[in-house]
């Protein structure tokens, strides 16, 4: 009988500089409550965030989020914004995110469904960032269904502050 991937926990030794759970969700996602809130307020903060702990969330979205790209990717200029086909009824509630910069410029980010914008997977498919076998994985993944497994997930993405003891 196959046996469920146990989870080793990181040792939290003081002078361990652990990355807020907010903060990860935000700069993964892009709605965390309290990142855009309190520490994600312009564009500068978002770049000093992302360059600071893009080491640690990178890798873990590649693995755990094929196909997709964390929203910092974006907001930064990593990767250009996904163009929006046609504005969305307001009634919908979708992801729709101003970042100010300081000299008074600033970035949108959205985050429609398909209709309204090209699925994230085929935008990166068509810039040459994901490739046939990420693909793959991707579509292997909407086939395995994720359920909750605790605070410290984002489906099967664990949050680096439940990484430790």
């Amino acid at each position: 009988m196959p046996r469920t991937k146990s989870i080793i926990r990181k040792r939290f030794t003081e002078g361990t500089e652990v990355l807020c759970s907010e903060i990860e969700e935000t700069l993964l996602r892009g709605h965390g409550l309290l990142g855009t809130a309190l520490e994600l307020r312009t564009l500068d903060d978002w770049k000093l965030w992302w360059s600071k702990w893009r080491g640690t969330i990178m890798p873990k979205a590649l693995e755990h989020r094929p196909g997709l790209r964390p929203v910092a990717c974006y907001i930064t200029g990593e990767i250009p914004m996904r163009p929006v086909l046609r504005e969305p009824p307001l009634s919908h509630g979708f992801l729709k995110l101003y970042v100010p910069a300081r000299d008074g410029t600033g970035v949108w980010l959205h985050d429609y469904p398909e209709p309204f914008m090209q699925a994230e997977v085929d935008y990166l498919f068509d810039l040459g960032i994901v490739d046939a076998a990420e693909l793959k994985r991707y579509r292997a993944k909407l086939r395995k269904p994720c359920g909750y497994r605790g605070p410290q997930y984002l489906g099967d993405y664990m949050l680096e502050q439940g990484a430790y003891e």
